[in-house]
């Protein structure tokens, strides 16, 4: 199992990241290189007012033609399941990735906290991922390899990072204005 983390600071009130990444994150794709799109597959008002929700994460780069028929897809990228606990502040979450389907674990917890004297906010993002025994076995020996540090690339790097512009997109983003 391989475990990864990633901390930004950013100069917003923790109530606004919290609000935005959640409720807007559709919108705030457009400052990632190599998302194309993230779609909200489901949204659900759980007990105790937390909320679920799934996302499909479109990756623009696609899988190179000779991995195609062994990863299972001509795609990258994931779908994530999360729920966002208001009282916590922690949003916990699994990661799918669309390659290799079930031959990949990955979860972990998103934790918004007060920094910079209430006026910024600290987002911790860590998690596990795990290669499953018998994942890559549609592979002829040679691509093994190769096709490991690839894959976990894709969930140990590229979520992160994008997780990390997400994150400097909420702080950047207007916010409605309420009205009297």
């Amino acid at each position: 199992m391989k475990t990864f983390k990633s901390v930004v600071v950013v100069n917003a009130p923790v109530g606004t990241m919290w609000d935005t990444v959640r409720d807007r994150l559709p919108e705030l794709v457009s400052s990632m290189d190599d998302i194309e799109k993230v779609v909200v597959a489901e949204r659900t008002e759980l007990t105790g007012g937390e909320i679920g929700l799934t996302n499909e994460w479109h990756a623009r780069m696609r899988v190179p033609d000779m991995l195609r028929g062994a990863l299972q897809s001509d795609a990258i990228g994931w779908t994530d399941r999360n729920v966002w606990n208001e009282r916590d502040r922690i949003c916990r979450w699994t990661i799918e990735p669309w390659v290799l389907r079930g031959g990949i674990g990955c979860s972990g917890e998103t934790r918004y906290e007060s920094a910079i004297g209430g006026r910024g906010t600290r987002v911790t993002f860590e998690g596990n991922f795990e290669l499953k025994p018998g994942a890559l076995s549609g592979l002829a020996g040679a691509l093994t390899t190769p096709l490991t540090p690839f894959v976990e690339s894709i969930v140990t790097t590229l979520i992160p990072k994008n997780l990390r512009k997400v994150i400097e997109a909420a702080a950047r983003t207007p916010q409605p204005s309420s009205t009297p």
